[in-house]
């Protein structure tokens, strides 16, 4: 049983590693994709939990056209979702793009169903990144140790 928690551990590990990772390398190529105009269809802030003061994040939807053919979106930037424990907070980013507002779209060349209203990464995914080492190598010191006794 403590191979199987200390392989678990790796492979969660090593998944959110290369999910970071992926949104880390999107933002960044994101900054030189091509602009465009859109427009904002859906600004909201929902709520994560059943109980208040759990987290929220704000939703924002928006249309853009390229070569006459019109996409849809909710991509603010690459990496983790907005979740603040502050509603203030997700009201803030939620507001910054009302309902009907025309925008800034940055949309990827060679495949225009990739967009973002931001482009670069989001605050806080090299911070995920680095964080996704710790349970590689808590798996790999439950294969060495077995520090983790399970019935």
């Amino acid at each position: 049983m403590e191979t199987f928690a200390g392989v678990a551990l790796i492979l969660a590990g090593f998944i959110w590693f290369l999910w970071s990772l992926y949104s880390l390398r999107k933002g960044n190529k994101s900054e030189d994709w091509s602009i465009t105009t859109g427009i904002i269809t859906k600004s909201d802030v929902i709520d994560l939990s059943i109980r208040k003061g759990h987290g929220t994040c704000p939703i924002v939807h928006f249309e853009y056209s390229v070569l006459g053919k019109t996409y849809k979106s909710d991509r603010i930037f690459w990496g983790n979702v907005h979740v603040s424990t502050s509603e203030d907070a997700s009201r803030k980013v939620a507001d910054k793009y009302n309902k009907g507002k025309k925008v800034t779209v940055y949309y990827n060349p060679g495949n225009a169903k990739e967009a973002v209203l931001e482009p670069g990464s989001a605050q806080g995914t090299l911070l995920s990144l680095a964080v996704s080492c710790i349970p590689i190598l808590a798996g790999i010191i439950q294969l060495m140790t077995g520090f983790m006794k399970l019935p």
